[in-house]
This record gives C-alpha cells, sequence and structure tokens, in this order.
C-alpha cells in the first residue's frame, strides 16, 4: 500500500525540512518553538509526537529525563537521529494507534503536526490515553487570523509561494497537504472545544502574528 501523500511529502523533504521551515517562516519559527517549550513543566517522561527531525529535542531534553520522539516518516526520523542525544529514544509509529502504554508521559508535545493526522479526534483521544493524570498537552499549529487583510495577504503567500515550493521540491500534489489542511483545521475556540470534548481540562489558545499560528494547552 502507498503511503499518503503527506508522508511522502515530509520523506522527500527531510534532509532540508528544518531549512525549509525556517525560510518559509522568515526565520520566525524558532520563536514559535521556544513560546512553545518555556511553558513545559518538566517531568520523568515526554512524547515528541509528529517530532519530525526533532527540532524540539534540544529544548525537551532539558526538561526532561528522557524523550520519545515518534514519526511514520523514517527519513525524518534518520534526520532526528542525528541530533545525537542520548536520552531520546526514536519510534516510527503511527499518530491514531500510538505503541504505548495507558498514561506513559508526563506530557505530550506537538509542534506543526496536528493537521497533518487523518483523524484528528482519534489522535487526541490517543495522546489523552497515553498522559498521565495531571499530564499536560502543547501543541503549536499554522492558523489562519481572524483580521481579514492579514488572512487574505496569508493565504495569498501560501497559494503562490508555499505550494509553488511544495511541488517543487517534493514532486507530488501538495495543495491538499499543505493548503486544504489548514483551512480545514479547526482553529482557535473551536479546536478548543475539540479538546474537551475529548475529556481535556483548562484547555486554552494563544494567536502568534496575528493568529498565523496558535499555541494551543490543555491538561488530563
Amino acid at each position: 500500500m502507498a503511503a499518503p501523500v503527506g508522508v511522502r511529502v515530509f520523506d522527500k523533504i527531510a534532509d532540508k525540512y528544518e531549512f525549509t521551515a525556517k525560510f518559509l517562516s522568515f526565520g520566525i519559527m524558532p520563536y514559535w518553538l521556544k513560546r512553545l517549550a518555556e511553558p513545559i513543566r518538566g517531568g520523568e517522561t515526554v512524547l515528541d509526537l509528529a517530532c519530525g527531525t526533532g527540532i524540539l529535542f534540544p529544548r525537551l531534553v532539558e526538561k526532561f529525563r528522557r524523550v520519545v520522539g515518534l514519526d511514520y516518516s523514517l527519513p525524518m526520523l534518520r534526520q532526528a537521529a542525528k541530533k545525537g542525544l542520548s536520552r531520546v529514544r526514536l519510534v516510527r509509529g503511527d499518530a491514531l494507534r500510538l505503541p504505548f502504554e495507558d498514561e506513559s508521559f508526563d506530557a505530550v508535545v506537538v509542534s506543526l503536526g496536528l493537521r497533518h493526522f487523518e483523524d484528528l479526534d482519534r489522535s487526541l483521544e490517543e495522546i489523552f490515553r497515553v498522559l498521565k493524570k495531571g499530564g499536560e498537552l502543547h501543541a503549536l499549529e499554522v492558523g489562519l487570523p481572524e483580521n481579514p487583510l492579514l488572512r487574505s495577504l496569508f493565504l495569498t503567500f501560501l497559494r503562490r509561494v508555499v505550494l509553488p515550493l511544495g511541488r517543487l521540491r517534493a514532486k507530488e500534489d501538495v495543495y491538499d497537504h499543505l493548503f486544504g489542511s489548514i483551512i480545514r483545521f479547526p482553529h482557535g475556540e473551536e479546536m478548543v472545544k475539540r479538546l474537551l470534548s475529548k475529556g481535556f481540562s483548562r484547555a486554552r489558545f494563544e494567536p502568534l502574528m496575528g493568529g498565523i499560528v496558535y499555541l494551543y494547552r490543555a491538561e488530563k
């Protein structure tokens, strides 16, 4: 069975993912990741879900004794392994069927990965299952600005810059993956309602840069 388009895209851009992400964010992505990681309470074990190249690993190992990075893309995991961090365990797996026992993690972190999961509800249920009681979910995701002018400019940027670059690099039809996934994702209050419906408490969101990206946090 062929891998989904989203997986094939990440397979093909793995060696240039971090450079491309920083380029497309005009160098601001490290600031987003800093804002994502700073409030996370330390603990024993954290799951970096859809960890990609392990861009968050250096921040997570400062807070946790053990970091588990899970991704479906083997090329991305190979890039993550090059980080060479001894307290990181890499696992190839599916976000909809996490290969972990119930209540295994003090925290789950997802950076720019939630919208790529084929079934968001199922992935949230799995995250809730593997979190310990009192554990936290921290997520960063691309959003749609509420300001009409900013939204129009952002959508134009996605159509005219991000999509052509994605097609050029991945040699795939990436429209639905890179553009449609952003449009369909439940941003802001909608995402908070989704989290609460899955049993999370204290669900909240914070828009950055006018809503180009959002931070989501919730507890079990």
